[in-house]
């Protein structure tokens, strides 16, 4: 594979639905590759590769009037599926310009999040829709927004980061959270499914202080799936649901974005939005914080260990990235390696 950090023929977040506006281009890199993002005159999102044909001149760089792409330099133009429609600049019509294309990916609007398909050139899929990402959210509801950051680290140690237990005790001690005296022993059952692994259903932490503003009684199961994604299902009684759901895209490398959104079927949710999102934020900068100071220990390349149960969920993550390059290669449907565990740990 071209970056063993990089999972291709998955969906990966792009941004959000809002940010996408008719008639305008938004240029956004993923795993390494410029995106321009735009919406058709239907208002669906579609996403081209951010260069124009002729001599490479960002399309981004142009014009768009919800209908047309016109390139800066030459004034060719484009409709939204990449198809050339214009070359100014030639003298007769004997060029079919039905062939020259931008490269395009598919693309998808769902519950206010826009996501892109990074398919792998060599090994393509050609049924993208079979590994889109299930949130759990119902179609008709919309996401919320809680914080947008950008981690100095590649994929493989953001998604460490994202699903390490034991850095817990350490990076996110809080008032209204967790102290460094509540530390305790912990038993979770894991079990394969998908393309992760989930953290079995079970009663909140006792000495996770969050949860006691929820009435009633409350259970939570916590999902990790290729290439990026965390869930925290927690549900409230018996009928109502919130998500906690973060997901990480590479730009490159070197960097790794992370965003983080909430859903909930509460109706008092609305009220108390802000103050979560406060929180959230709370959360993501104190993780960010170490990043960057990790970041400065990577620079001398040093030997990493993993080690007992605090990291078997990063062992298991690299196992799932190992079957996933194998099966493209060879072209075999995906079977999950993991198998069900108990895992312990202090935190």
């Amino acid at each position: 594979m071209e970056n063993g950090q990089f999972l291709r023929n998955l969906w990966y977040f792009a941004l959000e639905g809002r940010k996408l506006r008719k008639g305008r281009l938004q240029t956004k890199e993923v795993l390494g590759e410029k995106i321009a993002f735009g919406r058709n005159p239907d208002g669906k999102p579609f996403a081209l590769k951010d260069n124009c044909p002729h001599r490479g001149v960002p399309l981004s760089e142009g014009t768009f009037d919800g209908q047309t792409i016109r390139c800066c330099y030459h004034g060719w133009e484009f409709d939204c599926t990449g198809a050339c429609q214009k070359i100014p600049a030639l003298a007769d019509g004997a060029l079919e310009l039905k062939r020259i294309k931008i490269s395009s990916y598919p693309c998808k609007e769902l519950n206010g999040a826009i996501w892109v398909y990074m398919q792998d050139g060599k090994y393509p899929d050609h049924d993208p829709e079979v590994r889109f990402p299930d949130l759990m959210v119902p179609a008709d509801k919309r996401l919320l927004h809680i914080d947008t950051v950008r981690i100095p680290a590649g994929m493989d140690e953001a998604v460490i980061g994202l699903i390490d237990p034991a850095h817990v005790t350490f990076v996110h001690q809080s008032w209204f959270w967790r102290t460094a005296k509540s530390a305790r022993l912990k038993q979770k059952q894991f079990e394969p499914v998908g393309l992760g692994f989930k953290m079995v259903r079970h009663k909140p932490s006792a000495n996770s202080k969050g949860y006691s503003m929820f009435k009633g009684q409350t259970s939570t199961e916590i999902t990790f799936q290729l290439p990026g994604h965390r869930l925290e299902h927690i549900q409230v009684g018996e009928t109502d649901t919130i998500l906690s759901i973060t997901l990480l895209t590479p730009i490159n490398e070197r960097l790794t974005e992370l965003n983080h959104f909430a859903y909930s079927s509460l109706n008092f949710t609305k009220y108390i939005y802000w103050p979560l999102r406060k929180l959230g934020k709370v959360f993501i900068g104190q993780d960010v914080r170490v990043f960057e100071k990790l970041s400065k220990g990577l620079q001398n390349e040093p030997k990493q260990m993993l080690l007992g149960d605090p990291d078997a969920q990063a062992r298991w993550y690299f196992d799932l990235k190992k079957k996933w390059h194998l099966c493209i290669e060879q072209k075999t449907q995906f079977s999950n390696p993991l198998k069900p565990q108990m895992l312990s740990w202090i935190t």
